[in-house]
């Protein structure tokens, strides 16, 4: 329930995310033998390299005060949440389910904000920690940002894609038409340019390793055709309004640009230790003339090497190196075919998550991290039967069973 949401950013009990609740009620009561067996998933590593470059980046801030918030919000995540992710990876068929779910009821709640009931968002919102800017044109449903609702919709419609193309269940197939159709429409009225952008990277790269290259690109190529297709037709109004933002704010912001190259001047100042984890929000801001617009680094790997300095900016790209170099292995050494459709979709989504952190500051968002974690740990798992293959003798290989423990 935790991964389902995640995405409920404006429901917060007592100040505290809904999905926090879950995943701390489930720390409880989950058996001590099981999070003491983990898969070398490689996100624990990279997790204690962020909060080991954290704790360094304290030499000489004037406030350790300013820095607890930052850092206990980076312990909650990669010391508590990370194990917790972990032990549950091995069921991540029920996992991609669960979070494609919950981003479908977010995407629903959407539909029905921007056309039959302009306040459910603002009747199922609980101390909300941004307002509702519907009123705007851009919707956002229960996510904080318009943003997060563009990249979450993206990714469960990546989701649904990978999963109609190996399900064999014609009910199930048509569940998954629903969730893409419906999640690209919310996409759209999210205004979000990231929706396309994080998308189709993701979406190539599954159909480039389909095993039947040149057909599973076709396949892909024609989905988005007609994806986009019932979209224009159920939807032209929305269709309209988006492609009109586009086309007023540009397909690249040169302000975001700039603010990265700024991050990277101030970290060439403190490339080792940082500025310290107090400094998060901090990362190459700068005025725009023009406009006299304040705008940040939109970019989670140069905001954790400008807070965190190096030993938080390689923990964070271990994050998607490790996963993905497990993934790659799996593949290459011919991974058992009821999982081998998983594996393809799961890398697709860490080239998802990378894109994603590129384009904006994602410093402790569970909608990004959890996921990953999941799906590093379903990466380990299905690595482990391979590595154990590769030691016993070829006579011996012929008696061993033919499927793994991390199935999908």
């Amino acid at each position: 329930m935790g991964l389902a949401l995640v995405t409920f950013e404006e429901v917060r009990p007592l100040g505290i995310m809904l999905s926090d609740y879950c995943f701390l009620f489930s720390l409880i009561l989950i058996p001590k033998s099981r999070l003491l067996k983990l898969p070398g998933s490689g996100v624990l590593f990279a997790g204690s390299l962020i909060l080991l470059g954290a704790l360094l980046s304290l030499h000489g801030a004037p406030s350790l005060e300013d820095a607890a918030g930052s850092f206990a919000r980076l312990f909650m995540l990669f010391g508590l949440i990370a194990p917790l992710a972990l032990s549950h990876s091995k069921e991540v068929y029920k996992n991609v389910l669960f979070l494609a779910g919950g981003i479908f009821v977010n995407c629903v709640i959407t539909l029905l904000q921007a056309s039959l009931f302009p306040g459910i968002v603002d009747a199922l919102s609980v101390n909300p920690p941004q307002p509702d800017v519907g009123f705007t044109g851009r919707y956002q449903g229960l996510t904080e940002f318009p943003v997060t609702l563009g990249l979450s919709a993206a990714l469960a419609v990546l989701i649904g894609i990978g999963l109609f193309s190996f399900e064999k269940s014609r009910l199930l197939r048509w569940g998954l038409g629903v969730l893409v159709l419906v999640c690209s429409i919310a996409a759209l009225l999210s205004g979000s340019r990231t929706f396309f952008a994080s998308l189709i990277p993701g979406l190539i790269v599954f159909a480039i390793f389909q095993k039947q290259r040149r057909r599973g690109v076709i396949y892909t190529m024609a989905a988005l055709t007609v994806l986009w297709g019932a979209v224009t037709y159920l939807a032209p109004g929305v269709v309209t309004q988006y492609t009109n933002r586009v086309d007023t704010v540009g397909l690249v912001d040169y302000a975001r640009l700039a603010s990265s190259v700024q991050a990277v001047q101030e970290i060439s100042e403190k490339p080792l230790l940082g500025w310290g984890i107090d400094h998060f929000d901090e990362g190459g801001v700068v005025v725009i003339p023009e406009t006299g617009e304040i705008a940040g680094a939109h970019n989670t790997f140069l905001r954790y090497w400008y807070a965190a300095g190096l030993l938080g900016a390689v923990g964070f790209l271990a994050l998607f190196f490790i996963p993905t170099r497990s993934l790659l292995r799996v593949l290459r050494d011919k991974a058992v075919d009821k999982s081998t459709g998983a594996v393809r979709l799961i890398l697709a989504t860490f080239v998802f998550f990378f894109i994603v952190s590129n384009l904006g500051p994602y410093l402790y968002n569970r909608y990004l991290y959890v996921p990953m974690f999941v799906f590093a740990g379903f990466a380990a798992h299905v690595r482990g039967p391979l590595k154990v293959r590769k030691k016993v003798s070829p006579r011996a290989l012929v008696s061993l069973p033919a499927q793994t423990d991390a199935t999908i």
